[in-house]
């Protein structure tokens, strides 16, 4: 006997458009609108899932009846187009949710045959677009929430720039002042204590340098980019914090271009993520260290690893970023809070890439960040496929 359903009603569109105001995550809000939807659909066995940032990946967020097996990719001929069909792997109806001009994330039904009959109803349609329109607006607010907290981690940008310039230059009147002092003194005590006050300006106005050059926005830089001049630019920027807390911080890079097909802001949100998990885990361990390497993959990949001295926990790389709140009272975050690795990873898959993990107690965790290597007119250059590294250790 065909599923009987509730006609779909107004009511039922006033209640998915509430969730725009109520909702305070996109898990949230699935979670309601997939309740919304319910006088339309019955109490069928459902999912609402959305599209993760490399195309294909779906991540469920809301259920509905029967427990099931949902698919955890998006077919490529549901990911361009918009007619519902089976998902081979799991034999569950996909229907496309299309917003935009994109497809946004999928309503899934346990039962085919159920899922067809309550298709066939014209207003439904209308709902599953509201629907779609609604997931695509609260994934924007989500994107937003993360562009403003990785902007968060890199700068206050005019405000320190200004500073910063300020800064510099005292600091530059200063130095020559005490390069000339060093010169006409003859004491060779005082002419030593002077070049160290000299050094140790220098010292200050390299880190002011440091923190401008990565607070500014790379993105006329974005496309082909060299991963050894990412990873040198983050840890410069990281590195001053990381040392205070009193962890070692070795860093290895190889001699020759490592290319990859990336935005510059993203990789290093990604890197940042990483280092941050790499900093919990050493902050208890007798020898405090954090080993970054650059390494080649084959010939088509790349990777970062990041080494931590703790004690070798491989950590969960599931995403939590959909559960990010959007109210602004709650969305300053303590600096300790645990890392989202299910973002970096998103992040990286974004551009054909993965985060991978390992772990053991004798060498601790470590988090590869892998890339593909973009192709370059000179990619068969022998400096590009040299096994030889450099190594360079901050202390």
């Amino acid at each position: 006997m065909p599923h009987q359903t509730v006609a779909p009603t107004p009511e039922i569109e006033s209640s998915l458009l509430g969730v725009l105001l109520s909702a305070d995550s996109t898990r949230e809000g699935a979670t309601a609108l997939l309740g919304a939807l319910s006088p339309a659909i019955g109490d069928v066995s459902a999912a609402l899932a959305v599209r993760d940032r490399d195309g294909l990946t779906l991540h469920v967020l809301a259920e509905v009846g029967a427990p099931r097996r949902w698919p955890a990719r998006l077919e490529p001929q549901f990911a361009v187009g918009v007619s519902p069909g089976v998902d081979p792997g799991t034999a569950t109806m996909v229907v496309p949710l299309r917003a935009s001009g994109r497809v946004v994330g999928a309503l899934i039904f346990g039962d085919p045959a159920e899922a067809s009959e309550l298709l066939r109803d014209r207003q439904l349609d209308s709902l599953l677009e509201t629907t779609a329109a609604v997931l695509h607006a609260l994934v924007s607010r989500t994107d937003a929430e993360l562009r403003r907290r990785a902007g968060g981690r890199r700068s206050l940008d005019e405000i320190l720039e200004g500073i910063a310039h300020q800064i510099a230059n005292p600091l530059t009147g200063a130095s020559a002042i005490a390069q000339l002092l060093a010169e006409d003194l003859q004491d060779e005590g005082q002419r030593a204590a002077v070049l160290q006050i000299r050094h140790e300006l220098t010292r200050a106005f390299t880190v002011l340098h440091d923190l401008l050059e990565f607070q500014r926005d790379t993105g006329a830089q974005d496309g082909i980019l060299d991963l050894n001049a990412i990873v040198d630019r983050i840890i410069r920027f990281r590195g001053y914090a990381i040392r205070e807390l009193g962890i070692a911080l070795e860093v290895e890079t190889t001699p020759g271009f490592m290319p990859v097909r990336a935005d510059a802001r993203g990789i290093e949100h990604a890197m940042l993520i990483a280092l941050r998990f790499a900093e919990l885990q050493s902050h208890g361990t007798v020898n405090r260290s954090i080993r970054v390497r650059v390494r080649e993959r084959g010939a088509s990949e790349v990777a970062v690893e990041i080494i931590d001295s703790g004690p070798g926990d491989i950590p969960e790389l599931t995403a939590t970023y959909f559960d990010l709140p959007f109210n602004s009272e709650h969305s300053a975050r303590p600096s300790s809070d645990k890392p989202d690795l299910g973002l970096a990873d998103s992040i990286l898959r974004g551009y054909g890439g993965s985060l991978q993990a390992t772990g053991a107690k004798e060498d601790g965790a470590t988090l590869t960040l892998v890339l593909p290597r973009a192709r370059t007119s000179n990619s068969n250059s022998t400096h590009l496929t040299t096994p030889q590294t450099q190594s360079r250790t901050r202390v």
